[in-house]
C-alpha cells in the first residue's frame, strides 16, 4: 500500500536511510491492527535498501535476511524469541544487512519482552529490529527505551480520501467517511463496505437468548464472523449516533430498524456492545474458537438492552 509512504513514519526512516544513520531499532505505535504488519515489512524493506524482489519476498514473508515473528495470528512468546535470538548473529545470506520484524509486541508477556533487552541494546553490525504495536502502553519502559519511536495514529482526512476514491470509486459518501474515520484505514474500509449493514439489523432485531446458540454457529469460517462482526459494530455505532442525535448513520441499515435498534439500547449498552466486539475480533484473531467467542459476545451485548 503506497499511502503508507506518505506517512511522517515512513518518511523518518527514509531520512534516515538516505543519511546512513538509522537506528539498530524502531518502534512502530499504531492503532491500525489490519496495516500494522504490512507497514512493518515495508518499514523492513526501506531500511534493507531491498529491490523490487527483496521486497516482494519481505511482503510474502520469505527472505532469508528479514525475519518476520510471531507467524501470524500467533503471539510471541519466550520460545520465539529464542529462536530470533538464534538467527541474529548468523551472517546475512543476500544482502549486507539482516532485518528482524516483531509484530503486535503489545500482546508480548514481560518474560519475553525482557529477553529482548540485551540484543536491542547492543546488537551485532548491519543487524536492525522493527517493532511493531498497536498501544504503547502494554510495551515495556525498557524496551521503548531502547528503539526510536515512530507514531502513526492515522492519515489525514485528505489522504485518507484519496485512498477512498481508489478503492471504492462507486460510493458517493467518502468525504464523510474519510472525516468520521480517524484517518485510520481499515476503519474507513469497514464503513466503505458497510454494505452487510442491513443484514446486522436483521440479526440485531431478531437476536434473544433462545436464539443465540444457533446464531453462534451459523458462520461457516473465522473471516465470515470478522466480517459480520465490523458490519455489527458499525450498526451499534449509526445506533448511538441516532440516540445522542448526531450525525448521518453510515451503514446499510434501514432506518425505522435503526431507530428500532437504537430505542431498544441504553447509550451505555450500545457503546459496551463495541467494546465487546472489539474484544471478540481480537480473540477471533488468535484462534479462539469462533462458535465459543460469538456466543460469549451474544449474550454480552443481549446485557445491554
Amino acid at each position: 500500500m503506497r499511502l503508507f509512504e506518505k506517512s511522517k513514519a515512513y518518511r523518518i526512516v527514509a531520512g534516515d536511510a538516505a543519511a546512513g544513520r538509522l537506528s539498530h531499532a524502531y518502534l512502530l505505535v499504531c492503532p491500525d491492527a489490519k496495516y500494522l504488519r504490512e507497514w512493518l515489512k515495508e518499514l523492513a524493506a526501506l531500511i534493507m535498501g531491498a529491490d523490487a524482489r527483496a521486497r516482494r519476498l519481505i511482503a510474502e514473508e520469505k527472505y532469508s535476511d528479514c525475519r518476520v515473528f510471531p507467524a501470524e495470528g500467533e503471539k510471541a512468546g519466550v520460545a520465539e524469541v529464542r529462536a530470533m535470538l538464534d538467527d541474529v548473529y548468523i551472517k546475512p545470506v543476500e544482502s549486507d544487512k539482516k532485518v528482524f520484524v516483531l509484530d503486535n509486541v503489545q500482546d508480548m508477556l514481560a518474560p519475553a519482552q525482557n529477553k529482548l533487552l540485551k540484543v536491542l541494546e547492543e546488537p551485532p553490525e548491519n543487524v536492525h529490529f522493527v517493532l511493531g504495536a498497536t498501544s504503547e502502553f502494554p510495551v515495556l519502559t525498557t524496551v521503548k527505551s531502547r528503539a526510536k519511536r515512530l507514531d502513526l495514529s492515522g492519515f489525514t482526512e485528505e489522504q485518507t480520501l484519496e485512498y477512498l476514491r481508489e478503492k471504492y470509486p462507486q460510493r458517493a459518501d467518502l468525504k464523510e467517511i474519510a472525516a468520521v474515520s480517524g484517518g485510520v484505514i481499515s476503519r474507513a474500509e469497514e464503513l466503505a463496505e458497510a454494505s452487510a449493514g442491513a443484514d446486522a439489523a436483521q440479526f440485531l432485531a431478531t437476536l434473544s437468548p433462545a436464539a443465540i446458540p444457533a446464531a453462534s454457529r451459523s458462520f461457516r469460517d473465522r473471516a465470515e464472523a470478522v466480517r459480520f462482526l465490523s458490519a455489527l459494530r458499525l450498526l451499534l455505532r449509526d445506533a448511538l449516533v441516532l440516540k445522542t442525535g448526531g450525525a448521518a448513520p453510515l451503514s446499510a441499515a434501514d432506518p425505522v430498524a435503526l431507530r428500532r435498534i437504537a430505542a431498544s439500547f441504553s447509550a451505555a449498552g450500545l457503546v459496551r456492545a463495541q467494546d465487546k466486539i472489539t474484544a471478540a475480533e481480537k480473540n477471533l484473531k488468535f484462534n479462539a474458537n469462533v462458535s465459543v467467542c460469538l456466543e460469549e459476545l451474544f449474550v454480552g451485548i443481549l446485557e445491554g438492552r
